[in-house]
């Protein structure tokens, strides 16, 4: 080898020492950024002897990204649904809680059998009416909190819509810088990881899948095929409140629905799940549940002319047929046995329609509110709690139920997270840093170092020796 030759090629290793020196300690300073890939220098030999670097490349792996974010997707879809009916299943109690709608109808049963056994005390008949307007209380407030569950879900919904249009909106200028040819090297890198991180927090509102076209642009779509950016151009997302569709420029993507290329998961696709299917079949059961109540007590007074209410209305009147939706937020005690808006509590031992107070011994009318109150009635059975039972066996099988859909999600949200954590860890093993091996590096450079300027010393050396010898 010359002494030319050498000299290029201890130069050319100084400088890939310099440049991998670079690299490795930018690697250290980014070991806890968890959106940071790790660079790894491409060390060739160069066309006139030494080495150069070629490239500097980020360690990145598609299946585990994408791995990764479906399992954000699905947690963040139990996790809304979990969070989104956390209060109202507070309200609604379960199986051992010792107010829910159960406890009350049982209360009030227990009231009946009491005034069934002494009908003439009238502190009975009080406290019957009152066990029925805390029964009828309960279901409104049930109801209730049902609706602001559901307006909850509605603007949870809408502030991810405004989060994911934002998103794409930036990922749009993302390609566009991509596609511009003006980036360098470095410039290039920093967008990779800054394009890792936002498309992480995507993951956590919509599910995607994601490609690249010939100029190196993200594509994304979601998981049904419909496109949400191609190029620079990002489809706007929006919901209409009113037919519950979803869309993205036009297109329905909503979850759930057959035939549709939506998004199945993500905090959105949760969101929008309990605005347009699982809160209105709760409320629906709850509504079903007001109606059957009202139907067995309007069934069982004996002294109710046609299109007269019974003990329990429909805010007054009595049961309308269809029933209007929000029945649960509407029912009532009749007023004609509440003593504070001019009823009569005896009533109850003589039916609502009584114009005067029989004889006080008579229990007729008690035995059949009891014989209603414990006998099966009919049911929408389409609403998923059975088409016959009594009125204490569907209540308890919708508070089982309803209980079961939340902690079910937070169920799902557990194990997803799990999941997801697992994945994780095992693409942050891959793409992150681990500093004892950067510091291994780190002396490796320093021998190279040293090396090329060992080298570069011994050729200026001998080049000295050549001219003092002219």
């Amino acid at each position: 080898m010359s002494l030319t030759a050498a000299l290029n090629a201890a130069r050319s290793g100084m400088n890939v020492t310099s440049r991998w020196a670079a690299t490795t300690s930018n690697n250290i300073a980014n070991a806890n950024n968890a959106s940071y890939s790790r660079r790894d220098p491409t060390i060739v030999s160069g066309s006139q002897g030494g080495v150069t670097i070629s490239e500097i490349t980020q360690a990145v792996n598609t299946s585990l990204d994408s791995m990764y974010r479906l399992e954000v997707s699905r947690t963040a879809t139990q996790d809304a649904i979990a969070t989104g009916l956390s209060y109202y299943t507070s309200q609604l109690g379960d199986t051992e809680s010792d107010v829910t709608l159960l406890t009350r109808l049982t209360d009030l049963q227990n009231s009946f059998g009491l005034m069934a056994a002494s009908p003439s005390d009238s502190s009975l008949q009080l406290a019957a009416v009152g066990e029925a307007q805390e029964l009828a209380q309960s279901l409104n407030s049930a109801s209730n909190a049902l609706a602001d569950a559901r307006a909850q879900a509605l603007s949870s919904a809408q502030n991810d819509i405004a989060s994911v249009n934002a998103t794409l909106a930036d990922l749009a200028k993302m390609n566009a810088q991509l596609s511009s040819g003006k980036l360098s090297e470095s410039q290039q890198l920093a967008l990779g990881d800054k394009i890792t991180e936002t498309l992480d927090g995507l993951a956590e509102k919509i599910d995607f899948t994601m490609r690249t076209d010939s100029k190196g642009r993200m594509e994304i779509f979601t998981t049904g095929g419909t496109a949400l950016l191609q190029g620079e151009t990002a489809q706007t997302i929006s919901f209409d409140a009113q037919t519950g569709v979803l869309s993205a420029g036009g297109v329905d993507i909503t979850p759930g629905v057959t035939g549709v290329r939506g998004i199945s998961e993500g905090s959105l696709a949760g969101q929008v799940t309990l605005y347009n299917d699982t809160i209105p079949e709760m409320s629906a059961q709850l509504d079903e549940v007001a109606r059957a109540l009202i139907d067995v007590f309007e069934g069982a007074d004996a002294s109710l002319g046609a299109g007269e209410p019974g003990l329990f209305t429909d805010a007054g009147a009595a049961l309308s047929d269809p029933v209007a939706v929000g029945l649960a937020a509407r029912i009532a005690v009749n007023s004609a046995v509440v003593p504070d808006e001019g009823g009569a509590a005896w009533r109850l031992r003589d039916g609502m329609s009584a114009t005067v107070e029989g004889e006080s011994n008579e229990t007729t009318q008690l035995n059949a509110f009891i014989d209603g109150m414990a006998t099966k009635t009919s049911y929408d059975g389409a609403l998923g709690l059975g088409d016959s039972a009594t009125l204490a066996d569907y209540m308890s099988a919708l508070i089982s139920g309803q209980n079961t859909t939340r902690a079910n999600a937070e169920t799902a949200a557990e194990t997803n997270a799990a999941s997801a954590m697992t994945v994780q860890e095992t693409r942050l093993g891959f793409m992150g840093v681990n500093v004892d091996d950067e510091l291994q590096q780190l002396v490796a450079i320093e021998q190279a170092y040293s090396a090329n300027a060992q080298v570069m010393s011994t050729v200026m050396s001998m080049l000295d020796t050549l001219l003092d010898s002219f």
